[in-house]
């Protein structure tokens, strides 16, 4: 292990493209459409048209600051340097209880799809579910140690398999058994209930701000970044949408049904042993979430920790591979405590599967807690680095930038509140994200003071870029930098 001032850009755009997706793409689009579809009505597929406007505004924002930050841990970048150091320390705090309430539910959720697969019986199923949870979050963890190449191919083969792959061939086979009449009234129950979904479906479309935190890997980041962006939004509300369409076109809306796979079940759409496949597939699909988030949100430590704000073992990054190896083995201790004790805890009173969708509401609030920052930085980051701004690659009118700011700061403060409208949802979030900040805050406090004695000062550092920072297309190199030191 090495201490490394940068990682390398090894992403190119297909692959850039493909870690959205797959981080986007999760466990929701089997569960969704089925089980709101009885809300509803047929209609639901334009719920997905309705969520995909706010994602939009998020997009077109990561679009801009992703092209003029193109550093790994952009997340952290710019809300340290927009909001000072405390608002960047807390973002990175808060990052790692989200990503670890996030992969600890997609585990859970995997394990929920394989022992459903193999027939487990109830009796054994959370032990069961414990156990492919930790072994799909340890081989998950290995895998993104080693060079960004190979773990971004992964991910490129993981998407195109469990996520694209599975959804096109659930479209394509649900054709012939398509009933236009079950669309005969369109709103059943009228339009409301279509838009409140619409504002649900809108954590269908999280996860684009990772680009963020994996832009100083891609390569020509200034034109990859927007293009990544558009690309596979495009992409998602094509697939989404599709898919919620064929959903309601086989399966009447007055009969409630749980899941995707329910449908496919019932319906006899497919034989049992394509349908075995399936899972096996969405199984994947899971899977292929749980690896960029390893992927993006431990460069966000790395880069924390290059500035002292977090402990001096996480700046190292591996000499062969170039993974920042200590970053990721806290996202797994996090997320397999996270496993071990909040869906065991909760599983009595909720069962497995809504456990850890309360799980997940964890990591919906602290992502849109974290876009409204984002969201605003149109506004603070032209007059505080002109020169960045200047370099954007993708840099549209300023009054295009402040309008889109304004109904994405709006928009993720609008999802937030109505998380706590939820009375368990609203409870577990409180009983988690309250208290983990509180601790955070502190904790903060003490390494400020710590970093006072060394004279450091963290109001000062945060008024420059950090050290491994390039305006340039990629990050200097170890020759070029010891050059100019020279």
């Amino acid at each position: 292990m090495v201490e490394d001032k940068e990682l390398k850009r090894g992403i190119n755009l297909p692959i850039a493209i493909f870690i959205i997706i797959g981080m986007v793409i999760g466990a929701g689009i089997w569960v969704s459409p089925a089980a709101y579809l009885s809300r509803t009505g047929p209609a639901i597929f334009i719920s997905y048209l309705i969520a995909v406007i706010p994602a939009i505004f998020v997009a077109y924002l990561v679009a801009y600051v992703g092209s003029a930050f193109p550093v790994a841990g952009g997340t952290y970048v710019i809300t340290s340097r927009l909001l000072g150091g405390f608002g960047g320390f807390m973002t990175v705090w808060l990052v790692i209880l989200a990503v670890g309430s996030a992969i600890a539910f997609l585990a859970a959720t995997l394990g929920v799809f394989i022992g459903q697969a193999l027939g487990i019986p109830p009796e054994s199923e959370l032990l069961f579910v414990l156990i492919v949870g930790i072994s799909a979050l340890v081989i998950f963890y290995l895998l993104n140690w080693i060079k960004v190449e190979i773990s971004g191919l992964i991910e490129l083969i993981l998407t195109i398999v469990g996520d694209v792959l599975v959804m096109v061939i659930f479209i394509i086979a649900a054709i012939p058994h398509f009933n236009p009449s079950n669309f005969e009234p369109l709103f059943p129950i009228g339009l409301g209930p279509v838009m409140f979904a619409g504002l649900t479906f809108f954590f269908s479309y999280t996860g684009f701000t990772l680009i963020l935190d994996v832009a100083g890997e891609i390569k020509n980041p200034k034109k990859n970044i927007p293009r990544a962006l558009l690309i596979s939004m495009v992409t998602l509300t094509i697939l989404y949408v599709l898919q919620a369409l064929m959903v309601a076109g086989i399966q009447p809306w007055d009969s409630p049904v749980g899941t995707v796979t329910e449908i496919l079940i019932l319906g006899g759409i497919l034989p049992p042993e394509i349908i075995m496949v399936m899972i096996v597939l969405i199984s994947i699909a899971i899977a292929s979430t749980i690896h960029p988030s390893y992927m993006a949100y431990s460069r966000d430590i790395l880069v924390a920790a290059r500035e002292q704000m977090f402990p001096k073992v996480f700046t190292k990054v591996n000499k062969k591979h170039k993974t920042p190896r200590p970053a990721l083995t806290l996202l797994l201790v996090v997320g397999i405590f996270l496993l071990v004790t909040i869906i065991p805890l909760l599983e009595p009173s909720y069962g497995i599967e809504t456990a850890g969708v309360l799980l997940s509401a964890v990591t919906a609030t602290v992502v849109l807690m974290l876009q409204i920052p984002l969201s605003l930085a149109v506004f603070i980051l032209p007059k505080k680095f002109p020169e960045w701004h200047e370099k954007a690659g993708f840099k549209p009118a300023s009054w295009a930038l402040k309008t889109m700011g304004i109904l994405g700061s709006v928009t993720s403060l609008i999802f937030v509140l109505l998380l706590f409208t939820d009375p368990d949802a609203g409870l577990i979030i409180a009983l988690v994200i309250f208290p983990f900040a509180a601790v955070g805050a502190i904790v903060y406090l003490f390494r400020r003071n710590t970093l006072k004695k060394r004279g450091i000062n963290i109001k000062e550092m945060m008024k420059t870029l950090p050290e491994s920072v390039s305006l340039e297309e990629g990050a200097p190199g170890k020759v070029e930098r010891l050059a100019k030191e020279k």
